[in-house]
């Protein structure tokens, strides 16, 4: 055999084939070199002439290739041996891999094989016991306790069985779908670093004990939920004092049932039936409670029937009864089962919210009595008290009482499992009942659009009245239909004084009362706000330009006698007839008064009503602050449409009335011609009794209303009354110094005009009462706070009665002289 050491390598034919190609470009190239040196050399030339190039010697590289081929073949038939050899260890080490992976399944498979046996032992014997009504009698708390934490085991056990089934599944599955591809090399070496191939034995193995598997499957979900009932029931029965004497030794203390309870819950959810351990929950503990205290009966309890005045008592007792009885069961399952996103057990919403909203939506004759009752008031005190109970029953049922005390370190107590609730956990809870479905869908049942329109027809229905009994009466009519206490509190602190405008504010205050008031329909109250000043804008605005009259349109037929008889046969007073109450300044100042304070107290007092309303107990500072901006923004809206009426009413209506006023005794003017003319009266030495009148009417109704004048109207309107006056009263004056100028013109003329005494003619004696009535106006405008030179028709009057002013004086300084 040939010796190793002479071997010059083990490569394949190829490699050698690639070699050899090698080794003859090589040898070409030295051939060439070689003739270029012969070709430099005298002997080298005598050699070329043998050929023209090395070609010419093939021989030598034949004799070559013929003793290299044996080396050649040697080589690849030890190659060839190698590989066989390297084959066989792959092979035999692959064949260990693979014995050693079945002994690493078969010792899974078997650990998994008595995990499943062991469980259906448990399940068997629990089955056992339940048809034996339960626990055996002889069974002490802590076997008991035991018995319930092996269920909880089996569920442990079943969950991993199942997910390995699962995965077998999987397994089987992805080998039966998947081609065999071949893609390694056909030249690459055989090597233990490549995976083995895919086993389907253990998957098989676990496969056929599927039936099995699936059966311990459902009977520890049988017996979980059996011992979860019976425990639920135990509890009842101990925490409301319901046991015999004899039954109370035999069943479990409280700690001890909670502890049940925990096993019993967890391993139905390591099942995934967290939606079973509810539907238990419900079934046993809340159905029963709701089917023995739910009726029409005990909704009307207390009051007439239809009314449910016993609808909040009864979810009062309901909810107290149930935290009576399962708080710590609703608390441990609360606390054990909060870890995440997602509760897996949710016994306050699904086991105790759900089944209650079922059931008042579920009859259909309690469902109308809560939820359509067809009269406002109850249909809110409905509302209310289930919108009371649903906030505020995460807090009741799961707030731990007084009474329960943690055992101290040094206790064994102290390793039982105690739930502790914290406000966060509490809010957790509320939230979830609020993102039910369920709660979504009771919300539904609620009519509240048709509750708005028949509280707000009721506002309407009181505005409607107000305005008629005030179109018959008149502003001063008595209106207002709420309580005189509080008809005396709006007076004090608010500050309006007409009928009219108390029963507005109090309808307006009506919208936000606690017996009206629902949270959902916050912005249709607030636009239902802005309509009604809205409206009765409207009717002051008609009444304004005359659209509205006050008073009897038409009198009654008169009786046979000739009059009218009341219902009592007495006559019947004489009723107003129509009249328009913008012609009346005391009527547009009082409205005007009144609409101003409205004004105000929609931007004060009334957002103040609103925004304490529609806050939260818990709200911030900051967030108050920004409902309350937010409030003032929407009854802008109605605000906003009262200051421009107000200064109309101020700057216009009442102008024009009191100028109309002032402007009667300027009539007189023309009579001061005739008092001197003829009647040989001596010269005036004070005013005409009609000046003091002329602002008369501006006086008595500025002192009357000055207090009640909003400031933002200043005194622009009274500069319009005293300059329009005294336009007025320039322009009578001009008119009567006019004629008496033409008149004494054509007494010259006739030359008869005489002298009277003092030598003073009618005509002088016109001017000077003129110029006395005009100081004296001058004073009367003094007196009502307005200075005379600020007003144009005063410099008029001035220079109308210059020349009487010269004489006047004259004759003055002639006294003090004499």
């Amino acid at each position: 055999m040939t010796d190793l050491n002479d071997i010059p390598t083990a490569m394949s034919t190829s490699a050698l084939e690639t070699k050899l190609k090698g080794l003859k470009g090589k040898a070409k190239e030295h051939s060439q070199i070689l003739t270029a040196k012969l070709a430099t050399s005298q002997s080298g030339q005598n050699l070329l002439h043998i050929g023209t190039s090395l070609s010419s010697l093939p021989p030598d590289l034949h004799t070559l290739l013929t003793q290299l081929h044996p080396v050649l073949s040697s080589a690849e038939t030890t190659e060839k041996q190698y590989l066989q050899h390297l084959e066989k260890f792959v092979n035999c080490g692959m064949e260990i891999r693979k014995e050693e992976r079945r002994v690493h399944n078969a010792k899974e498979c078997a650990s998994l094989y008595q995990d499943l046996v062991a469980a259906e032992r448990v399940v068997k014997k629990d089955a056992a016991d339940r048809r034996d009504e339960g626990f055996s009698r002889s069974d002490t708390v802590a076997e008991k306790v035991d018995r319930v934490s092996s269920l909880e085991r089996c569920a442990h056990t079943t969950l991993c069985l199942i997910q390995d089934l699962q995965s077998s599944t999987d397994t089987i599955s992805a080998m039966t779908a998947s081609k065999v591809t071949q893609t390694d090399s056909k030249n690459a070496l055989p090597s233990m670093r490549l995976a083995l191939g895919e086993d389907s034995e253990r998957a098989q193995f676990i496969m056929k004990l599927s039936p099995r598997i699936r059966r311990l499957e459902s009977d520890t979900i049988i017996s979980l939920s059996y011992r979860l009932e019976e425990t639920l029931k135990s509890l009842q029965h101990r925490r409301e004092g319901r046991l015999a004497s004899e039954d109370a030794e035999k069943v479990p203390e409280e700690e001890d049932l909670l502890l049940l309870l925990g096993h019993c819950m967890r391993g139905l959810a390591l099942l995934g039936r967290g939606k079973e351990v509810e539907s238990i929950f419900a079934r046993v503990a809340i159905m029963p409670l709701i089917r023995s205290k739910v009726s029409m009966g005990s909704l009307d309890e207390g009051g007439p029937r239809g009314e449910c005045a016993g609808l909040a008592p009864l979810l009062n007792d309901m909810i107290t009864t149930i935290a009576q009885a399962f708080g710590p069961a609703l608390q441990l399952a609360d606390v054990m089962f909060d870890v995440g996103s997602k509760m897996e057990v949710d016994l306050v919403t699904a086991g105790v919210w759900a089944p209650i909203a079922t059931a008042l939506m579920a009859d259909a004759g309690i469902k109308m009595a809560i939820f359509s009752p067809g009269i406002a008031s109850i249909l809110q005190a409905n509302y209310m008290a289930l919108d009371t109970f649903l906030s505020e029953l995460a807090q009741r049922l799961l707030q731990q009482s007084g009474e329960t005390e943690i055992p101290a370190s040094g206790s064994m107590e102290n390793l039982y499992y105690h739930a502790i609730t914290s406000p966060e956990t509490i809010q957790r809870a509320q939230n979830r009942i609020y993102s039910h479905p369920k709660t979504a869908e009771f919300a539904k049942k609620w009519n509240l659009p048709i509750y708005y329109q028949l509280r707000f027809g009721e506002c309407c229905n009181r505005i409607n009245r107000a305005i008629e009994q005030t179109k018959d009466g008149g502003w001063t009519t008595e209106v207002f239909t709420g309580a005189p206490e509080d008809a005396n509190t709006m007076k004090n602190e608010v500050g309006f004084e007409l009928s009219f405008f108390l029963e507005l504010y109090e309808v307006l205050l009506s919208l936000w009362k606690s017996e009206v008031f629902l949270r959902p329909l916050t912005n249709r109250f607030l636009r239902g706000a802005v309509q009604l000043v809205g409206r009765n804008i409207a009717f002051i605005e008609d009444g304004l330009t005359g659209k509205i009259k006050f008073g009897v349109e038409k009198e009654p037929e008169p009786k046979e006698n000739g009059g009218q008889e009341g219902s009592n046969g007495m006559m019947a007073p004489p009723k107003p007839a129509p009249y328009c109450w913008a012609e009346s300044v005391n009527d547009v100042a009082a409205v005007a008064w009144e609409l101003a304070i409205l004004e105000t107290t929609l931007g004060y007092d009334y957002v103040s009503v609103v925004s304490q309303t529609l806050a939260s107990g818990d709200a911030t500072s900051a967030e108050k602050a920004e409902l309350r901006t937010l409030v003032l923004e929407v009854l802008k809206d109605a605000s906003r449409q009262i200051r421009p009426l107000v200064e109309k009413m101020w700057n216009k209506v009442i102008v024009e009335l009191i100028t109309e006023k002032c402007s009667g005794p300027l009539a007189a003017v023309k009579g001061v011609a005739a008092t001197y003319r003829m009647t040989n009266r001596p010269p005036p030495t004070q005013a005409s009794p009609f000046v003091s009148t002329i602002l008369r009417p501006f006086k008595e109704f500025s002192n009357e209303f000055s207090q009640r004048k909003p400031d933002h109207i200043g005194d622009g309107w009274k500069l319009e009354i005293i300059s329009v006056v005294t336009d007025r009263y320039s322009a009578a004056v001009e008119e009567l110094l006019t004629t008496v100028a033409r008149t004494e013109v054509t007494l010259q003329n006739r030359r008869v005009r005489r002298a009277t005494s003092g030598g003073i003619s009618d005509g002088d004696k016109v001017k000077l009462q003129v110029y006395l009535d005009c100081e004296e106006f001058c004073k009367q405008i003094e007196s009502v706070g307005v200075d005379p030179s600020s007003i144009s028709g005063v410099e008029k009057l001035k220079s109308l009665t210059a020349e009487a002013a010269a004489k006047s004086a004259e004759k003055s300084e002639a006294v003090l002289s004499a």
